[in-house]
Formats: structure tokens, C-alpha cells, sequence
């Protein structure tokens, strides 16, 4: 598809005997932010490393900006910025000083090139405070800077809040969306904060024990499956007829300990309360209710949470 900045097919890694990702097809979207989740070790970090050249494919092929990427090349990679598991920095200098070497190597010629990104993630440019003093989540800062500083047009970040306070999460967050909806980037990234993939995704995919399990529009997704009402009414098989046959519901499920949930969302709770009334049946409990990301995630993983 011409929309398609990353394209995997069949994208497989071997490291001897164990495979750490097996057939991973991703869809990355133009001018989207795309959460990639899993559990550590699920091989999120792995995929993003082939899909810059870090590691290479056992099997499976890669397209980047709609063109086959194999061998790492200049011109594609200087479309793409990376922060990919701590970033590696000289102790001894200042984030300023550090990201003026990394202008000079890279050969970046906009002016304030260096300013401008430390300016975005919320760090002085004229700090005389040397990176070895810096924080984790100060160092997170200067690895996204680092990754912006020849203003790419995709953005690959592993783990990017990481070690950030809750004021340099929301900070960032906020970045990102600009960057996706004002300046048309598209961001690959990879989080185990749930809750804040669930503020700025617009597409996500799951990943478990090396699998996508899952990739969707994550707005569709939220309207399809995250959000049911939930109710008890005995008994269970006769309340399941009236679903199907009385009230023409196809999309609910019967859960092992007797309460249904249903999906077709529009339908009144009071509706459903007085036809099933209508059949001789009692409600006892109905109520609506929205899934968080996280239950969403421990529901396509089989339980557990992420952390």
C-alpha cells in the first residue's frame, strides 16, 4: 500500500536455536504512531534492530518508505531516527556538546540543529552539566534529541518514557502527537506503560513470545472490543435465545462464571432489561463498562500483566 512507511513480511530472527521473532508481518502506517507491546523479551526490541540494520533477518523481507531495504544504505537511513535500548553518550561532555559531534558525523547542516532538538524534549542547550550526571530519564531526553536532530521522517524509539517522571511522560506525549499530526512523522514505538500508548497510538500491535499476535487501528479497536455491556440473567441459555433470536444480538460471548458480554454497544441497557422482563427473565446485575488496554493485552496473551 502507498501509505506503507514500514512493511514486514515473514520477518523472522534466529539466534541458534532459539527464535526470538517468528513471521512478523508489521504495518506502519505514513504520518502514524504505531505501539508496538510486549513483555520484555518478547522481541520488540529485536524487530526494531532489523528493521535499521542493526541485526540482520534469519528469513522474511523488510520495505521501508515502500522500497526493499536489505543491506543498510545512507539515503534510507538518513530518513530514519533511532533510540534503540540506553543510548551511548561521552560521560565527560554536556548533551549539547555530545549532539554537536553527532551533528558533524551525521553532516547536519540546518542551523540551531542542536538547539532545536534539545529544546523539544525539554532540556537547556547552554546546561554545563555533563551527561554523566545525568538521570535516566535526563539520558532518555538526549537519546530522542539525538534522534531528531536531522529531522527524520520516521522515528524508531525503544522504550522512550522510560525513567521519565510523570511531567516528562506527559511532556513527551505530547511531542509525539505533534510530531505525528503537525509534522507529518511516523513513529515506531515500543512501551510497557500501557497507559500511555493508549493516550497516542493510532495503531498497535501485540506481540507475544516472538508472535504478533495482533495489529489493528487502534480507534477501531477500542469501538469494537473494548468497550461491552455486562450483565447476569438466569437462566443463562434461555437469556442467550432471546440475544440471538429475540433481540437479533450476534456479537456477545457467555463468560465461565455466568455473566455476558455484549458488544453491540448502541442497544439501551433499559432496552435489554425490559425485553428480557417481557420473557420471563430477571436481570440481576447489567451495567456498562470499557476495557483498559491492559485488559485488552492480558485477554490476547492468555493473563498477566506487561510489566
Amino acid at each position: 500500500m502507498d501509505n506503507l512507511v514500514i512493511e514486514t513480511e515473514g520477518l523472522t530472527k534466529h539466534f541458534d536455536e532459539i527464535s526470538a521473532v517468528k513471521d512478523i508481518r508489521l504495518h506502519v502506517r505514513k504520518g502514524k504512531i504505531y505501539g508496538l507491546l510486549g513483555r520484555n523479551g518478547a522481541g520488540k526490541t529485536t524487530i526494531m534492530k532489523m528493521l535499521v540494520g542493526l541485526t540482520k533477518p534469519s528469513k522474511g523481507t523488510i520495505r521501508l518508505f515502500g522500497k526493499p531495504f536489505g543491506k543498510p544504505e545512507k539515503s534510507v537511513l538518513n530518513r530514519i531516527g533511532v533510540m534503540i535500548e540506553t543510548p551511548g553518550f561521552y560521560p565527560n561532555l554536556t548533551a549539547a556538546e555530545n549532539l554537536e559531534i553527532l551533528a558533524s558525523l551525521r553532516g547536519v547542516i540546518q542551523k540551531d540543529a542542536v538547539r532545536k532538538s534539545l529544546e523539544h524534549v525539554g532540556l537547556p542547550h547552554k546546561d554545563r552539566k555533563l551527561y554523566a550526571e545525568f538521570s535516566l530519564g535526563m539520558k532518555q531526553r538526549v537519546g530522542i534529541a539525538a534522534a531528531m536532530i536531522h529531522d527524520p521522517e520516521l522515528l524508531i524509539l525503544d522504550e522512550p518514557v522510560n525513567g521519565l517522571d510523570p511531567i516528562g511522560v506527559a511532556e513527551m506525549r505530547r511531542f509525539l502527537k505533534e510530531l505525528a499530526e503537525e509534522c507529518g512523522k511516523t513513529i515506531l514505538i515500543s512501551s510497557h506503560i500501557l497507559s500511555e500508548i493508549d493516550l497516542i497510538a493510532d495503531q498497535i500491535g501485540i506481540i507475544h513470545d516472538g508472535i504478533l499476535l495482533e495489529e489493528r487501528n487502534y480507534q477501531e479497536l477500542k469501538e469494537e472490543n473494548m468497550q461491552y455491556i455486562s450483565l447476569r440473567a438466569e437462566p443463562v441459555e434461555r437469556a442467550a435465545y432471546i440475544l440471538d433470536e429475540i433481540l437479533k444480538i450476534r456479537k456477545y460471548q457467555v463468560g465461565a462464571d455466568g455473566m455476558i458480554q455484549i458488544f453491540e454497544t448502541e442497544k439501551e441497557t433499559r432496552q435489554l432489561v425490559r425485553v428480557f422482563a417481557e420473557q420471563g427473565i430477571f436481570v440481576d446485575e447489567i451495567y456498562r463498562r470499557r476495557d483498559t488496554l491492559e485488559d485488552y493485552f492480558k485477554k490476547i496473551t492468555g493473563g498477566g500483566g506487561i510489566a
